[in-house]
């Protein structure tokens, strides 16, 4: 079915209307831009006669979705007056369009005359007004074409050009709507009742967070909260992926969660396996070397069983952007709720900041990473999920020398760009001491810092990297550690 916006309803044929047309039938004639002059015109009438009606209009409209320059410009002009407190009528319209040289531009005093005698009220300006916004929305959908055809044929990377193709699409289908503002008082009652069941909950986990199965970490930031972005950062070899995988296996295997997992470096095998070695808990050498004994492959057996259900979703593009991570969501969602209509998704995890892309052409890396933090943050806000990003910390922090707070992870540590920390929620950063002769993959104490938490408090989280089975887990006594390392129990619950 389509819908055909043309004039009718009038004896000059000049007011507008939806008529239910064939789908075989253009609404609009091929090369024409979607437009409807007199539906512009009743918009700016309503105005003049009812002036209180701009408040509104202009939360649907800005002056760009007029068609006509001379209808940009007289609306602008009535914003303009809004602003200064001046009334809205022709005399007032007509002397500012004067003042900005712009009269003669729009038809002179005889245009506006004809625009105030159209007919208009300020209810159906307000509907004129969405009408507006509509058309001008389809206009931008044409140029959105236009500029993706025109990128197709450029030369450059396949790669950036798609990215670049994926984000005019992207921003062209946005819908711009209208934000309506809230009032404290009509929020309370929610905002109480929020309060009665935590109460009447005290001590059972709140289904919508996402734990990461860390007793310590898990108090402290009393599960990921949809909206927030989370920034995991570490240097490399510290276990940052590692962690991701910890926190995935927990959402979805003993939560039940839904979690969709970006990984840029790692393919989807290997990602695989190493949830399974995990999940078996079985050294990630010996499923590399084939060492495997008849007691291990039946631990695999039941992994996979556990796993098989679980609702992970790997993408392991080398190459991604934040519209990518959006639109894959979306398709996710979309595609889930065919089978099941109460799907959602619980946790999106992107591995990692440093080398995703924007999706646009920027004057430098910061400023790049800046728009990927904002991109990664809209999108928890959007898709209503935590987002949990890893990070790598600067190579710079590697010249500060000694033991203890000097060569710990700072803030100021976060790699390319000071707009990872002002937007995520939460910036928690691994430290484990690694001198020359410690093996990697040994059992040792680590720290996991919440150095900052926009919701609550900060603080150091003592955990156990289990390098064998590439897993942290809670804390375990070092003393414990160095002495039983070849006989490390597997814990209860290892997280």
């Amino acid at each position: 079915m389509a819908f055909e916006i043309t004039g009718g309803g009038s004896s000059n044929n000049n007011s507008s209307r939806f008529r239910r047309k064939d789908s075989t039938m253009l609404a609009f004639a091929p090369g024409e831009r979607p437009h409807d002059i007199q539906v512009e015109m009743a918009v700016l009438a309503g105005i003049v006669l009812h002036p209180s009606a701009l408040n509104d209009i202009q939360t649907r409209v800005k002056p760009t979705d007029f068609y006509l320059p001379a209808h940009q410009d007289i609306f602008e002009s009535m914003q303009h007056l809004a602003f200064k407190n001046r009334p809205i009528d022709l005399t007032t319209v007509m002397s500012a369009l004067k003042e900005n040289g712009k009269l003669d531009g729009i038809g002179g005093p005889s245009y506006l005359a004809k625009i105030a005698d159209t007919p208009s009220t300020s209810a159906h300006a307000l509907e004129y007004a969405q009408i507006v916004a509509d058309l001008a929305w389809r206009r931008r959908l044409l140029d959105a074409a236009d500029m993706c055809r025109s990128a197709a044929l450029k030369a450059g990377d396949t790669r950036e050009i798609a990215s670049e193709v994926e984000k005019h699409v992207f921003d062209a289908t946005q819908e711009r709507k209208s934000q309506e503002l809230a009032k404290v008082g009509d929020l309370l009652s929610d905002v109480i009742s929020a309060f009665e069941h935590r109460k009447d909950n005290q001590g059972i986990p709140d289904p919508n967070l996402v734990l990461t199965g860390l007793t310590d970490l898990d108090d402290k930031l009393t599960g990921f909260r949809p909206g927030q972005l989370l920034v995991l950062a570490a240097g490399p070899g510290t276990g940052k992926t590692a962690l991701s995988v910890n926190i995935i296996h927990h959402a979805a295997v003993k939560q039940k969660k839904n979690v969709l997992f970006f990984s840029l470096e790692m393919t989807r095998t290997e990602i695989v396996e190493r949830m399974m070695s995990f999940a078996a808990s079985i050294d990630a050498g010996k499923l590399r070397s084939g060492n495997l004994s008849p007691d291990d492959f039946n631990e695999l057996y039941f992994a996979a069983d556990e796993l098989a259900g679980a609702g992970v979703y790997i993408d392991d593009r080398s190459l991604i952007s934040p519209y990518d991570v959006l639109a894959a969501s979306r398709k996710l969602v979309a595609s889930e709720r065919i089978s099941n209509p109460n799907f959602k998704l619980d946790l999106i995890v992107c591995d990692y900041i440093q080398i995703m892309k924007s999706g646009a052409n920027t004057e430098s890396r910061s400023v790049e990473v800046a728009a990927i933090t904002g991109g990664l943050k809209a999108i928890a806000k959007e898709m209503k999920v935590p987002v949990l990003a890893l990070s790598q910390l600067n190579r710079d922090r590697s010249k500060r020398t000694g033991q203890g707070e000097t060569n710990r992870p700072q803030l100021s540590d976060l790699r390319d760009s000071g707009a990872i920390e002002q937007d995520a929620d939460v910036v928690m950063f691994i430290h484990r001491e690694m001198g020359p002769d410690q093996d990697s993959r040994a059992p040792a104490e680590a720290e996991i810092i919440l150095a900052k938490h926009r919701a609550g408090p900060t603080g150091n989280i003592k955990v156990t990297w289990l390098g064998h089975l590439t897993r942290y887990c809670d804390h375990i006594s070092s003393n414990y550690v160095s002495n039983n390392y070849a006989q490390m129990p597997e814990p209860d619950a290892p997280y």
